[in-house]
């Protein structure tokens, strides 16, 4: 008994090591769309993994593989089915068949493939397989939008192995790869804040909130927001204001230090002028000094944050959006005011949204 155990494990780990040491190749085969049935098919096996039933998700799977075996949605949502039931190697047989097949969903197996090889405790060989899709891919003004995903998911990857350099370089890809995507800004948020980046990581939370809003993740964006640009600490003995700034912050992403030091004076009132105004309008104005102080700052231009965020806040500010962003940002942070202000503005918020969801990068 203990043989035939052996055995059989033996064979798994063989059929793992064989399915993970392939190579990724250029897709080549084209999808057929599912008729009517067979998407009903496939709507009932998405219910049951679900209730996590997932034997009998892959039933319905594979009933409409055998009538449709290119059918690449059917191919995902079986190979996702088999990662959630553990069973590792049928997930990457099922995987690689998939990224065989041309198109989004096609581009989802690659992440099925790196997170069964991470979950075996295999990150090089996960991080490795992104790197041969991006190479495949990359030059491909078809795969161009979806390469951000793959680029995203890398991210991630380094990210869990502690690559912090690593990840932010990749997520900075996603961005420019598809800037109508969330999920890049918002990790890169997170790995600019952890390495001192302040002001870049405001700029990337502000363009997670300019595409997602009323979610954990715009909650966060607007934590960071707001923990960037506030007032400096106001001496209660002396009456001044304290204002620190970290000498050691990064400059290889641009030289903030002078916005840094800006930053605590933004939202302070400076005249008789400023103390008749809300705290809404003094900040939504000092949002729109910032943006001033970016673009006129020829020295950014060249830098990741120059050619990504700060034109898409220039032209936000152009189109006179901006005061919108500012109050959208204080509603997302509970702010009833900011919220009854949005709400007076009437189409121009829903405006502002439409924009900034269309809003293309054109270099």
């Amino acid at each position: 008994m203990k043989k035939r155990i052996f055995w059989a494990l033996v064979f798994v780990l063989a059929a793992v090591c064989a399915v993970s040491a392939q190579k990724i190749k250029k897709p080549t085969l084209t999808p057929t769309a599912a008729t009517p049935e067979q998407e009903q098919l496939i709507r009932q096996g998405i219910r049951l993994h679900d209730q996590k039933k997932y034997d009998e998700a892959i039933q319905k799977y594979e009933q409409v593989l055998r009538e449709n075996p290119n059918n690449d949605f059917a191919l995902y949502e079986l190979a996702l089915s088999y990662y959630n039931k553990k069973d590792f190697p049928k997930a990457l047989e099922t995987a690689y068949k998939l990224v065989q097949y041309k198109g989004k969903t096609g581009l989802l197996g690659y992440g099925l493939i790196a997170n069964v090889l991470d979950d075996q405790g295999k990150p090089k060989d996960a991080i490795e397989i992104y790197l041969q899709a991006i190479k495949l891919l990359e030059k491909d003004p078809e795969y161009r939008p979806h390469l951000s995903s793959l680029y995203y998911n890398l991210g991630v990857t380094y990210t869990r192995q502690k690559l912090y350099n690593e990840a932010r370089e990749a997520l900075k890809k996603g961005v420019q790869s598809n800037f109508l995507y969330p999920s890049p800004n918002a990790l890169l948020a997170e790995i600019y804040l952890a390495g001192k980046y302040k002001i870049p990581a405001m700029l990337a939370a502000g363009r997670l909130l300019s595409l997602e809003i009323n979610t954990p993740r715009a909650k966060r964006s607007v934590e960071i927001i707001l923990s960037v640009l506030k007032s400096a600490k106001k001496d209660e003995k002396t009456g001044n204001f304290n204002i620190f700034v970290d000498m050691s912050a990064p400059k290889d992403e641009g030289d903030f230090g002078i916005y840094e030091l800006l930053l605590g004076t933004l939202t302070i009132p400076k005249n008789e002028e400023d103390k008749k105004k809300t705290e809404n309008e003094i900040f939504a104005e000092a949002f729109e000094t910032l943006i001033s102080l970016l673009a006129d700052d020829k020295k950014l231009s060249s830098t990741f944050v120059g050619k990504t965020y700060i034109p898409f806040l220039v032209e936000m500010k152009k189109k006179g959006y901006a005061k919108i962003f500012a109050h959208l940002i204080l509603q997302q942070n509970g702010n009833k005011d900011a919220e009854n202000w949005l709400i007076e503005q009437g189409s121009d918020t829903t405006d502002f949204l439409e924009w900034a969801k269309s809003y293309r990068l054109t270099n």
